[in-house]
């Protein structure tokens, strides 16, 4: 199976580029088998994106090699600290013994740099075409990071607090995704992971990251615990899809 997919690659329509990371399910037989009995690969992303921008998608699970996250070789750590995890985003182990550096280091090679390398390539035609790019990096979540108690908004936009995009361009899609019925929450809890940050220090890149709520899409009606998540409301997709295109009319915008 492909990897990763690259939708709208040569066309040139729009100075955008869609990032999903997290998407993927996929996982490699040798992690399959290294997993402790009952591990729960968590968090996984199921945003889809608007049809029409060039769009990159990762179909290996985040599990094998988080390409949100700069490169960390470490035998140990949390999720948030590794790019190879060792821990479930519940800080529950996930193999009954440190993965192995070359391990490590073939995982990067082979679920890492690949990711990385297309979405580089990618930025750099739209820069070539255009002079510039929007970098749209999409993820979801089910609650604020150890403050399961807090009611959290619909949508966080994480932009290094206007560091990564101007604050116009958020108080934009702020502003086109609350008309749409979206709560809207500025860089609290997300700031932006590394793809944001990483890319958006180029002056000719703008990049923002959007997460959206579980509950906006998923269900509305239930607790997200420490689950892998294999079904969703389709109603309640539907919905979310048609309030989203908010933003797709907004991005279809920029020239």
């Amino acid at each position: 199976m492909d990897l990763i997919t690259i939708q709208n690659q040569h066309t040139h329509r729009y100075p955008v580029v869609i990032s999903l990371p997290h998407s993927g399910t996929w996982l490699p037989d040798d992690m399959r088998q290294a997993l402790l009995p009952g591990a729960i690969l968590a968090n996984t992303d199921w945003f889809l994106p608007a049809a029409g921008f060039t769009t990159l998608t990762n179909h290996v699970n985040r599990y094998a090699a988080d390409p949100n996250r700069p490169v960390i070789v470490a035998p140990a750590g949390s999720y948030q600290r590794t790019t190879v995890y060792q821990q479930n985003t519940f800080g529950h182990p996930l193999y009954a013994a440190p993965l192995s550096l070359p391990t490590i280091e073939h995982r990067l090679a082979a679920y890492y740099h690949p990711y990385r390398t297309a979405l580089q390539r990618l930025l750099a035609d739209k820069i070539a075409a255009f002079g510039h790019v929007t970098l749209i990096d999409l993820h979801s979540f089910a609650f604020y990071p150890g403050q399961p108690s807090i009611h959290p908004q619909d949508i966080v936009l994480g932009s290094e607090h206007d560091q990564t995009s101007s604050k116009a361009f958020r108080l934009q899609v702020t502003a086109a995704l609350t008309t749409a019925g979206f709560t809207v929450s500025d860089n609290y809890p997300f700031r932006g992971g590394d793809i944001t940050r990483h890319y958006g220090q180029d002056p000719r890149v703008t990049a923002l990251q959007i997460e959206l709520n579980y509950r906006c899409y998923i269900g509305n009606t239930r607790r997200y615990g420490e689950e892998e998540l294999t079904d969703y409301d389709p109603a309640l997709f539907a919905a979310a899809s048609r309030r989203l295109l908010a933003i797709k009319r907004l991005l279809e915008q920029i020239q």
